[in-house]
This record gives structure tokens, C-alpha cells and sequence, in this order.
């Protein structure tokens, strides 16, 4: 069997020399993100990170002060040692006066 030709049209060498780009569509505006450009405010201001670095900087001093209570021999328990006024009383109240520090950098007004 022969094979049988097509009636194609000749190529334009013109029209295949410059490729058909695709309409523009008009974008709409951005919405303002940090990765755009205008107005970068930060939600929280320098008072608010100056009580948030109190804040952590009071409940790492807190659990500093839990730590240790080593006794000085292995062979005799010292309840002075294990149970002082600091590690009882002291520590939980500067983790707790960090946090408060920490809330209270996050719910002032700016």
C-alpha cells in the first residue's frame, strides 16, 4: 500500500519565527506581608521584647537556683541541703515572676 499525503499548508516561516505569548491579565493589588513592600511595623515593640527578655532571664535565674543540693557525703542525708529556703521558696517564685514578666510583655499595649 502506498502512503497517502496530506493536504497541509505551507509553513509561514514568518508567523514560526515569533512565537504567540499569552495575554497579560492585569494582577490585582498585593496584600501587605512582611515579603512586600510599605509599612513594616512589628506587632510587639522594644518595651515589649525588653519584658520578654526579663521574663526569660527571670525563670532561667529561678531554675538556676533549683538546681544543685548535692550532699557533702553520700553516706548522710542533710535536709538543710536538699530542702534550703532558696530551692523551695525563692526559685519557684522568680519562674513564676518571669512568666507574669512574659504575659505582661505580651498583653501591654503598644
Amino acid at each position: 500500500m502506498a502512503k497517502q499525503q496530506t493536504n497541509r499548508p505551507a509553513p509561514n516561516t514568518a508567523a514560526a519565527a515569533a512565537p504567540k505569548t499569552a495575554p497579560i491579565r492585569p494582577t490585582a493589588a498585593k496584600s501587605d506581608s512582611l515579603f512586600t513592600e510599605g509599612k513594616h511595623d512589628f506587632i510587639f515593640g522594644r518595651q515589649h521584647f525588653i519584658l520578654f527578655g526579663v521574663g526569660l532571664g527571670l525563670v532561667l535565674l529561678g531554675l538556676m537556683l533549683m538546681t544543685g543540693g548535692q550532699q557533702v557525703s553520700p553516706d548522710v542525708w542533710d535536709d538543710k541541703v536538699a530542702y534550703s529556703t532558696i530551692r523551695i521558696t525563692i526559685a519557684p517564685m522568680m519562674i513564676l515572676a518571669g512568666f507574669v514578666a512574659v504575659i505582661a510583655g505580651i498583653f501591654k499595649k503598644a
